[in-house]
């Protein structure tokens, strides 16, 4: 009974907490998550995000017109890959958590996802205003190495991985494990180095075959 007063009286994480205090919003998130008023308020930014990157996109290329029907797709399909995202994310920090020797549950690491996810998609939406500022004359992410350094591929994908929006929300996956999921510290960023080397092999293949079809077509 007590216990239960306890985690009545415990204050729920913040969004915007998480850039100021994100130890104290974590250990808030391990006893009591929050999921659906963050999980709206990401949805918002990434459909934002997807606005900003289409509507730009075809703008800039003369010979399509966007149609209202083709942005609403594009919207609703962004919407539907993050909330994929959102379980599945969720689904491999438990059990780097319980391999950790964590004690969670499955609704603190979907909030973790959802928190952690807030962070990238804010880098996406500024991203993404610069692109559509510009008109779509810069393509480069202003927020990593790739708009810094010009270079050819694959090592211009390489250097995408690079993001202050990439690495830190793997740093806040990394102080996240162990306060709300009760991850060892090794465990945790063990996990988190597998998971930046994941992206930087994706990257990578993904650089390789740009260079790959430039040089072919």
């Amino acid at each position: 009974m007590e216990a239960d007063m306890t985690t009545g009286n415990e204050k729920k994480p913040s969004l915007f907490g998480l850039i100021t205090s994100p130890v104290r919003q974590f250990e808030r998130m391990g006893k009591r998550p929050a999921i659906w008023l963050p999980m709206v308020i990401v949805l918002a930014l990434s459909a934002a995000s997807t606005y900003l990157n289409v509507a730009t996109f075809y703008s800039s290329v003369q010979r399509f017109e966007i149609t209202a029907y083709f942005q609403s797709l594009s919207i609703l399909l962004d919407i539907l890959k993050t909330g994929i995202f959102f379980f599945l994310s969720a689904l491999i920090f438990w059990l780097i958590a319980s391999i950790g020797g964590g004690k969670t549950n499955f609704l603190s690491m979907l909030s973790l996802s959802i928190f952690i996810s807030f962070i990238a998609t804010s880098g996406h939406v500024i991203n993404n205003l610069v692109y559509y500022v510009s008109e779509g004359k810069h393509e480069a992410p202003v927020t990593s190495l790739q708009g810094i350094i010009s270079i050819g591929e694959p090592f211009q994908s390489m250097l995408g991985v690079f993001d202050i929006f990439t690495v830190w929300p793997l740093i806040l996956i990394g102080v996240g494990l162990q306060h709300a999921g009760g991850a060892s510290k090794r465990a945790s960023w063990i996990g988190v180095a597998v998971l930046f080397a994941l992206i930087f092999l994706v990257a990578s293949l993904f650089g390789l075959a740009k260079a790959f079809f430039s040089a072919t077509f």
